[in-house]
């Protein structure tokens, strides 16, 4: 097989074409079919199907890298869709019109808010509630909604797979296009035909001379002499030596060569097939979005993982956060390490998707400790800390601003939280703070809880690789003890008259 791709991916256009001489016998391809041959990039379609958001299996990137975005609506005329707009985005250097309806909006608005951001913080108005409007309300709506999003767009981890492919964004802010099978199958080449085929088979084309035909398997002459490629709506397999490659120059006198190693009908469709399906396996990435594979709880995007499980949030904190607080107050508690082997085997148990009775376990409840180390694990693996790389600078200021101020600027900070990530932090906050009541007794200060805890729910991208990553714990300890001092007045946004002193 390493010999077969490394031919492969040697092979230029120029391979392929066929070699032509002057002949006597030569077929007059001079028709009027051909007056309009172009050239081969200009044969593939800029157009993709649009995934929609309930056909997308629930993922996260784990890695963010987007350029600058910028939505615009498009308010040419005859742009805007019937109860729908033309979305033009600029990625960077890149641009690109989208067409989307208000239902599609509407499915957007939903995941949106689901597990990337708080509609406390997007203040965007829920769409699925202004369903009864009429167009021109529609329309108004849709572009006010726009606006807003395109402003808040670099305060949101928009790290959501289905979120980005519905602006047709990777991860990296560059377009994706979406291919499917068949007519959707984006063609290599542009060719035309140079001497009439019948098919004799189901999954054959048939064409004639001077018919136009997208080329989109091309095996090499000593793998097959079948190609497979699509006329109008007809996809199929075809003899390679019955087409011409178009270039810039279109032959007037062609003499075809047959193939140099003559393949059997059968065979040589099946070795085209099999090479098609063995080129376009799924990645792993892949396998995540169809929900084919299934990731672990330990080392999974948070938002990705309640999301699929459809909890609020995760069982491995609600059902640690119970057990120490009901059997694990005591001294240094979270300070001090547990048993390896207890650790793992709850780890073992969590990622099989089990639930864990801890009470019923002699082992374990004679080793708290192990559950306390189990549940700094889980968050310390997070691909997305708690308190999220894209606003880890945010929390910083928030933390150093004024004391007049700080209180609300932290606030402000932790409602641009995914929503996955506010009700997972406010929980953590809440039992913290519990553990800390009972201080006397364990010996851990909110200080001294936030010191151990800091960089597992803070951390940086500059300052997250060795030594490097001891230069932010200082900063990290007192944005968490902050967090853990002030959680009931952060998270109840309905209090905002208190005041540091």
């Amino acid at each position: 097989m390493a010999s077969v791709s490394g031919a492969q991916s040697s092979r230029t256009l120029l391979d392929i074409i066929p070699q032509y001489t002057k002949s006597k016998s030569a077929v007059d391809v001079g028709s009027v079919r051909l007056k309009s041959l172009v050239g081969v990039g200009s044969v593939q379609s800029n157009t993709s199907r649009f995934p929609k958001l309930e056909e997308c299996a629930h993922f996260h990137y784990e890695h963010l890298d987007l350029q600058p975005i910028q939505l615009d609506v498009v308010n040419e005329e005859g742009a805007k869709g019937e109860g729908g707009v033309t979305l033009k985005i600029s990625s960077g250097t890149d641009s690109w019109q989208i067409c989307r309806t208000f239902d599609h909006f509407s499915k957007l608005d939903e995941q949106l808010h689901q597990c990337v951001c708080d509609r406390k913080f997007s203040e965007l108005p829920h769409l699925s509630q202004h369903a009864s409007k009429t167009n021109a309300e529609t329309q108004d709506l849709l572009d006010k909604y726009v606006r807003r999003l395109s402003c808040i767009w670099s305060g949101c981890a928009m790290s959501c797979g289905p979120v980005l492919s519905w602006f047709e964004l990777d991860n990296r802010g560059r377009r994706i296009v979406a291919s499917g099978h068949g007519i959707n199958t984006p063609a290599v080449a542009a060719a035309f035909a140079t001497t009439p085929y019948t098919a004799s088979a189901t999954d054959e084309l048939s064409f004639q001379i001077g018919d136009m035909i997208s080329v989109i398997d091309m095996p090499p002459a000593e793998e097959s002499s079948w190609w497979r490629g699509k006329r109008g709506f007809l996809v199929g397999f075809f003899p390679s030596n019955c087409v011409a490659v178009i270039t810039d120059k279109i032959p007037t006198e062609i003499t075809l060569a047959e193939p140099s190693k003559p393949v059997l009908r059968k065979h040589g469709k099946l070795i085209a097939f099999f090479r098609a399906f063995i080129l376009s396996r799924p990645s792993r990435r892949r396998l995540k979005q169809t929900g084919i594979l299934k990731e672990r709880v330990f080392g999974c995007d948070l938002s990705e993982h309640l999301l699929n499980t459809g909890r609020e949030i995760p069982l491995v904190l609600k059902c640690c956060a119970e057990f120490i607080e009901a059997h694990g107050i005591v001294d240094g508690i979270y300070r001090l390490s547990g048993v390896t082997s207890n650790i793992q085997r709850m780890r073992s148990i969590f990622d099989e998707d089990r639930i864990p009775v801890l009470e019923e376990d002699s082992g374990i409840k004679q080793d708290v400790h192990g559950v306390a180390s189990l549940l700094k694990m889980y968050f310390r693996e997070l691909p997305n800390p708690l308190c999220t790389y894209q606003l880890y600078d945010e929390f910083v200021s928030a933390v150093q601003s004024p004391n007049d101020q700080r209180l609300d600027n932290m606030r402000r900070v932790v409602q641009k939280l995914p929503p996955p990530h506010y009700r997972t932090l406010e929980y953590l906050m809440g039992h913290l703070g519990r553990v800390c009541g009972h201080s006397t007794g364990t010996g851990m200060t909110a200080r001294n809880v936030a010191i151990v805890w800091a960089p597992n729910l803070l951390r940086c991208r500059s300052l997250d690789q060795g030594v490097a990553a001891l230069q932010g714990v200082g900063v990290q300890a007192v944005v968490t003890e902050f967090l853990i001092l002030y959680s009931p007045h952060i998270f109840n946004t309905q209090d905002s008259k208190l005041t540091l002193s």
